[in-house]
């Protein structure tokens, strides 16, 4: 679904951005602030 992707888009942008950026503001207003727990496993995977 849509919003499984902009959640998963959304964690993997604000990953890489400054910390007030419109990628975690977006996961503050539509997500109450949670990133895609899965998308940061695979971050975590590729950073090891």
């Amino acid at each position: 679904p849509d919003d499984m992707k902009l959640r998963s888009s959304m964690t993997l942008f604000a990953s890489v951005a400054d910390t007030d950026s419109v990628f975690a503001r977006v996961l503050e207003k539509y997500f109450g602030g949670k990133p895609d727990q899965k998308t940061l496993d695979l971050l975590a995977k590729h950073k090891a």
